[in-house]
């Protein structure tokens, strides 16, 4: 059985070639880093900011594609990315935004979901990883909702898209694959009767 690829998983360069990334990141040489990583990777324009005033003049100045922003981002309240995330929102910007964190754990991922970011990556950064949510922020874009309780990406299509894609990849364990046999008494019952 061959199990096709996601859309979101194959790599399209145009659409790093029309897009800007703001690499909103605290340490001055994983700024430079990224830089370098997101010039050779095709993205035309890598602008840079080092606090969360700089990231909020050039999201209006520059008005990105994307957004890398970094959770311990200096000089916002409460030292994290997530109150400028929470900030954006509020003003209904339905800008990407791919939140860079050292541990992610349970409660961070969780406070990011409410806040409205649209992707998460650790650091330190697999190169492959960050393609890939780029490609899916970009290519694949979520529909932006805006309620009482909530702004932010729709994530009903992601969480079914995860959850189909372990249900292929992952075989039952033996107990519950016998769960989803029916007995023998079950499979007796189920059969159509005998014509005479």
């Amino acid at each position: 059985m061959t199990i096709q690829e996601p859309k979101s998983r194959r790599i399209d360069p145009s659409a790093f070639r029309r897009s800007t990334i703001l690499v909103a990141e605290g340490d001055r040489g994983l700024r430079r880093t990224l830089r370098d990583v997101l010039l050779g990777m095709g993205f035309p324009s890598i602008v840079l900011a080092s606090t969360a005033a700089e990231t909020m003049r050039q999201i209006v100045e520059q008005r990105p594609s994307v957004v890398l922003l970094d959770h311990k981002l200096p000089g916002t309240n409460g030292s994290d990315g997530l109150t400028l995330t929470r900030r954006l929102r509020r003003d209904n910007d339905p800008l990407p935004i791919i939140l860079m964190a050292t541990a992610p754990d349970v409660a961070l991922v969780a406070a990011a979901r409410d806040v409205g970011v649209n992707e998460i990556v650790r650091k330190p950064l697999s190169m492959e990883g960050l393609v890939l949510r780029l490609m899916h922020v970009l290519q694949v874009p979520r529909k932006f909702i805006r309620s009482p309780g909530f702004v932010g990406p729709d994530r009903r299509r992601l969480v079914d898209r995860r959850r189909n894609e372990r249900r292929a990849e992952t075989p039952l364990p033996p107990e519950q694959e016998r769960r989803q046999k029916p007995s023998r008494r079950t499979a007796e019952r189920r059969k159509p009767p005998k014509s005479a």
